[in-house]
């Protein structure tokens, strides 16, 4: 039993080969926010199960089978680790974080200045875009995924980069995000595109760019590494591009709810009343 995930150039099988390393990981997880949930008894069940489904998916992503076929053999399944993890894991399990989380973060002068430094939407936009451009390129991947170590730090990047991309729009309760209603829309716009350069290339290549995945034992027969690599390209371009709009119609939604119930609550009663009136003379005109 390995540790975690690494390319070892062994030929694809479907026998399990769980990583310790993993299971260790979401246990910790696990562990940590059930405790941190004690000093908080109240916190939203909804934001508990966010959490929950964060921690199910680091799982998904980094043990048997994806992360075995994402470090090996199918760069496509990478992408699809990568999408996982910055893009929904990540999100949910900040939007889940027990509140002693952010009353930490918020006790004390220097940690305040971190989080304004992490909430700065111009540093999260270029951390995040060079991380992942970073993590992406043949000449650090090829040299990292082939040993557990390696694979270990382009995962735990993932971590970081999710972390630095969602903390202006998600920061944890108590704290307040630091964009809200239009800016963050555009914030995530500028998020969802900006890491597209880092697959054009994979997109336009006429040939395979990373070693590892082309010279892995071929999991799918007919299945070139150039078909990969395309498909891994539209993975990071179309599936993440979704989940972000997701996001980005789910907070537009919100936050018109919010602005009507703020318009409605400003209007006064006697005015209320008076459309109601309105509205009930114009129901009878009508019949």
């Amino acid at each position: 039993m390995s540790w975690w995930c690494s390319a070892d150039g062994r030929a694809w099988t479907w026998e399990w080969r769980p990583y310790l390393g993993a299971w260790l990981l979401v246990g910790f997880l696990f562990a940590v926010y059930t405790w941190a949930y004690r000093s908080d008894p109240d916190f939203p069940l909804r934001r508990k199960l966010c959490a929950l489904g964060g921690i199910v998916i680091i799982l998904i992503a980094t043990d048997w089978p994806m992360a075995s076929l994402g470090a090996g053999y199918l760069l496509s399944v990478q992408m699809g680790r990568q999408v996982l993890i910055v893009l929904i894991a990540v999100p949910l399990l900040m939007y889940g974080a027990p509140p002693v989380v952010g009353r930490w973060l918020d006790g004390s002068q220097r940690r305040r200045s971190v989080t304004k430094v992490l909430s700065n939407p111009l540093f999260a936009v270029l951390a995040t875009s060079g991380l992942l451009l970073a993590v992406n390129t043949p000449l650090v991947s090829d040299r990292t995924i082939i040993s557990p170590l390696g694979s270990f730090a382009v995962d735990f990047l993932w971590i970081v980069a999710g972390v630095l991309m969602w903390f202006p729009v998600q920061s944890p309760s108590p704290m307040a995000p630091r964009l809200v209603g239009p800016l963050a829309l555009v914030y995530l716009f500028i998020q969802s595109i900006a890491p597209l350069p880092t697959s054009f290339f994979m997109t336009w290549a006429e040939y395979p760019l990373f070693a590892t995945f082309e010279l892995a034992p071929r999991v799918v027969q007919g299945f070139s590494a150039v078909d990969d690599q395309e498909l891994a390209s539209g993975i990071a371009q179309v599936l993440g591009g979704l989940v972000i709009w997701f996001q980005i119609t789910a907070r537009f939604l919100h936050w018109a709810i919010l602005r009507e119930r703020e318009e409605n609550a400003t209007v006064p009663d006697f005015i209320r009343r008076a459309d109601a009136r309105e509205a009930a003379r114009a129901a009878r005109t009508d019949r």
